[in-house]
């Protein structure tokens, strides 16, 4: 999903005359939470794993000079790409841009079931209405509707405290806030799915796909608005090296002058 979506904003900013540049997937794989264990087709990293590889992937593009990053994710281990995001600035000190967009979260309003003949009649879970919506949108040749199956989860305890994928509710928890409360997958729903999958059209995903594009854009003209190209935030107050130890390495990779970020001392609690 993600990658179809960056391919249609790099599209949308190459018509405009700055294309942004696209580096991916730096996950093969993920993380997931506990309640996926054991379910056949999920191939799981460790969160160390996930975490280390986000870290050295930022730490690697800015290298190249690429200071100003969004993740985009689906719904998953977000939390183990917020720790990275963190760790990242607190091992490597380094002035940039770096934010993580869950991108069905940040249009959720558009999967709001509405009485509109374009909308989902459910809410968001995994594996569902939604996500089977923007597969047949977005992939339609890796969507087979002949097997289809709708499931529900099973509650053990504390139904209604936990909110759905993209926190449609409002709820006082976000579904990945405990363990416990429902059986997991792969004896609650061993067929991998928490919704109604067979209410899936390609239709009811045009417009969450539009408003994500639309915002991703939004995020990148602000962004460049404040910094433009070549421009970072301003190291006297982002980060704890000097003016003259990070300035070399601000330079374009391999103009005269330039230093990797390989060459810097390593200063702070964290940098080990």
């Amino acid at each position: 999903m993600v990658t179809q979506i960056c391919e249609g904003v790099r599209r949308k900013t190459a018509k405009e005359g700055r294309e942004v540049a696209l580096a991916f997937p730096p996950l093969n794989y993920g993380g997931h939470p506990y309640h996926h264990i054991g379910m056949a087709g999920t191939v799981i990293m460790p969160e160390d794993v996930v975490r280390e590889t986000i870290i050295y992937t930022l730490l690697g593009l800015w290298d190249d000079g690429f200071r100003k990053i969004i993740l985009v994710n689906n719904h998953g281990h977000k939390w183990m790409l917020e720790a990275g995001i963190q760790e990242f600035f607190k091992r490597f000190n380094l002035p940039a841009m770096v934010s993580l967009v869950e991108w069905h979260r940040a249009v959720r309003e558009f999967f709001y079931p509405t009485d509109r003949p374009d909308s989902m009649t459910t809410h968001f879970v995994h594996a569902d209405e939604a996500e089977t919506s923007v597969g047949l949108l977005l992939f339609p040749e890796m969507i087979d509707m002949s097997v289809c199956v709708d499931a529900q989860p099973k509650s053990l305890a504390l139904k209604g405290h936990f909110d759905t994928s993209v926190d449609s509710y409002s709820r006082p928890h976000t579904w990945s806030e405990a363990e416990g409360q429902n059986a997991i997958e792969r004896f609650g729903t061993p067929e991998g799915i928490v919704g109604y999958p067979s209410r899936g059209e390609a239709r009811k995903a045009k417009r969450p796909i539009a408003a994500i594009l639309e915002y991703l854009k939004l995020m990148i003209d602000e962004t460049l608005e404040a910094f433009p190209v070549g421009k970072v935030p301003e190291p006297s107050e982002f980060t704890f090296y000097s003016k003259e130890e990070i300035e070399p390495c601000l330079r374009e990779p391999l103009s005269e002058g330039w230093k990797s970020v390989h060459e810097l001392k390593k200063i702070g609690i964290f940098n080990k």
